[in-house]
Formats: C-alpha cells, structure tokens, sequence
C-alpha cells in the first residue's frame, strides 16, 4: 500500500513539473512595433538597447538580409547579466520594394512553443522587434534561428546564432 502511495505522490510531482515547464515556454510573447509606441513586457521600445540590426539589401543581382550571420551573445560575460531586459530586435528594408522577415527556429529543430516571428516591410520602412528574454532561452535546441523573406524564396537569408 506505501509503495501504491508513494508511486502516485511521485507521478503527481513529476506531471506538476513538466507542466510548470511548458508554462514557462509561452511566459511572454514577442511583440512588433516601432521605437516610439512598441513595448514589450511592458518596457517601452525607446528605453532598451538595440540588440541586433537587420537590413535588406541587393547584393550583387540578389535580395539578401545583411548581415547573412548575426550572433546574440547571452552569456554571463556578454549581454547575460540583463536581469530580465528583454531583446530588441531592427529590422529595416532598404529596398524600393516590400521585403519580408521571418524569424524562426529550424523546423527540424522546432518545438510546438518555438519563436515565430513574421513581418512585411514597405520600401524604407524600420520596425522592432522584442523578445522577452525568457522566450529567447527556449526556442530551440540547436541554439540557431533562422531569417529570411518569406514573401520571395529566392531571396537570402541567413542565420542567427544564440550563446547562453
């Protein structure tokens, strides 16, 4: 009978856990803004740093996101010791046309509660992008994420590599 007990009290803890764990995947959310008005996690976009630019650009005859690697270091001896600041994210189309950005986790990789991010850009325009830092931790198992125009395939696009 103890062994019964102690069995289900143990399923019990162990179904509690797995649980609080895929609460803490969807803690945030991303948001997509421009500097003036965007928040995320209730931060306004114009009092963070910007983390990472991304800019469309012709490269030779083709459409490309630049740069083609970006790497996001949140390591203690890099941007690490945030304590909870979220990412923010430039993405600016330098093109005369619309240009779009996709930013996601490999879909080899990808888990159900994996960063998606989608986004058009009209010619000239600039948007943000936040991440909360606690989404950023679990989007993927490689560490990698990949950006590129999601309206054209044949445009580049390019990877960006996370350090924890």
């Amino acid at each position: 009978m103890h062994r019964v007990l102690l069995s289900v009290l143990l399923s019990l803890v162990l179904v509690a856990a797995g649980s609080s764990v895929a609460l803490a995947l969807q803690s945030g959310g991303v948001e997509i803004g421009d500097l003036e008005t965007g928040s995320v996690i209730g931060q306004p976009f114009k009092t963070l740093d910007v983390d990472l630019e991304f800019y469309s650009m012709k490269v030779g005859e083709k459409k490309a996101w630049y740069p083609p690697t970006a790497i996001l270091n949140l390591t203690r001896e890099g941007t690490g010791a945030r304590a909870g600041r979220p990412i923010l994210i430039k993405v600016t189309n330098t093109l005369d046309t619309e240009h779009g950005f996709d930013l996601s986790a490999d879909t080899a990789f990808a888990g159900p509660t994996s960063l998606h991010v989608q986004l058009v850009l009209k010619p000239g325009e600039t948007k943000y992008i936040g991440i909360p830092i606690s989404d950023l931790t679990y989007v993927t198992a490689s560490n990698t994420l990949r950006y590129k125009c999601h309206l054209h395939a044949a445009h580049l696009g390019g990877q960006l590599l996370v350090l924890r």
